[in-house]
Parts: C-alpha cells; structure tokens; sequence
C-alpha cells in the first residue's frame, strides 16, 4: 500500500462515515487529518471527554484508522477509555469497522 492510498482510505470523512454506518445513533469523534497520529488522537480523545461530559449516558466512540501507531495509542490509553465508557473502532481501507478489544493474558 502506498502512501497515497493510505491518505485516501485515512482521511476523516472516510474513518466518519464508516463508523457512523457501523454506530448508528451514536456520538462520534473522529481525529482530524493530521500528519501527527499522536496529536490527531489527542484532540479525538480531549473531545470524546467533553462529549462523554454533556452527554453521560449515550455510546460514545472515537474512530481512527486501522494503523499500528493508532492501535498504539489506543492500548495506552486503555484505562482511560474504560473508565469513561468510550468505545474504539479502527476503520479499514475497505470501511469495515472492528471494535478494540483489549488483549487478555
């Protein structure tokens, strides 16, 4: 895969519109296209909080590509995620959805 096709797949309407297919009704944060993965989930994370904050009894879910650095970030930040009821999804080329799931030892 080239870098191209990454960006084309990566982008925010597409992780957006797959994740809002697979989560219908569901409040969704999606990272802004950014050449950082780091920041982009920062600021996803920061207003997935504030979305968790006015909105304390619906689904809530960030949306990022199906990328190593995203899967990274998101099994850092695990607890967090837990702890405050938001859901991952990592979105594939093919827009397909897979929820995270934490892995069991």
């Amino acid at each position: 895969m080239t870098l191209t096709e990454i960006a084309a797949w990566g982008t925010a309407d597409h992780v957006r519109a797959a994740l809002e297919r697979q989560l219908e009704g569901a409040l969704v944060e999606v990272p802004e296209d950014d050449d950082s993965p780091r920041r982009a989930f920062s600021e996803a994370l920061r207003r997935s909080l504030m979305l968790r904050q006015k909105h304390p009894f619906d689904v809530v879910a960030i949306g990022l590509p199906d990328l190593l650095r995203y899967r990274d970030l998101v099994a850092g930040s695990e607890v967090t995620l837990r702890a405050t009821n938001i859901d991952a999804y990592f979105i594939r080329q093919d827009g397909s959805a897979e929820q995270y799931q934490p892995e069991t030892e």
